[in-house]
């Protein structure tokens, strides 16, 4: 795993000013119910702005329907996030980096090797996507908001499995 994944968590954790953004609580499963209704909030409306060519928030509906199932997925194993680059690395080191991902996903995924990063990526390109969107002027095309709607999509059926287990 890289250092700067640790090196991200411990400073979430253990700030040295201010509020830590990941904390351990309770393992909080319908708190995580909770999120994922949330994300599939977001898919329905990434939906209605892709089909009205509104693909920057597309790509902003569809990164929030994966933060809220990342966010989900935390709160099952007793973290909660108030940062997203916190949760972003908190989700890589619990999940991906340690191959729970990649166990929970083998039966849905043809090419298992490229699980972790196909995921890691999709939820970056995310959340750099909406951060241009959110805040920039540039379009972006019709296969890029093609593109986030079939990771979020994707991502949220996954985060659930885990969910239900």
């Amino acid at each position: 795993m890289p250092k700067y994944i640790d090196k991200v968590l411990h400073e979430c954790f253990h700030p040295k000013k201010g509020k830590s953004n990941l904390r351990r609580i309770h393992m909080n499963i319908e708190r995580g119910k909770q999120h994922i209704k949330k994300a599939h909030s977001n898919l329905r409306a990434m939906k209605i702005m892709f089909d009205n060519n509104l693909f920057d928030w597309t790509i902003i509906c569809g990164y929030y329907a994966m933060y809220h199932a990342l966010l989900a997925s935390l709160f099952k194993i007793g973290i909660e996030a108030t940062a997203h680059y916190c949760a972003i690395a908190a989700f890589k080191k619990f999940y991906i980096d340690r191959g729970k991902v990649k166990s929970e996903y083998i039966n849905y995924i043809k090419n298992a090797k490229q699980l972790e990063k196909k995921y890691s990526e999709v939820l970056d390109k995310a959340q750099e996507n909406r951060i241009i969107e959110q805040y920039g002027v540039d379009i972006l095309s019709n296969d890029d908001a093609e593109q986030i709607i079939e990771g979020s999509e994707d991502f949220v059926l996954k985060i659930e499995e885990i969910l239900a287990e």
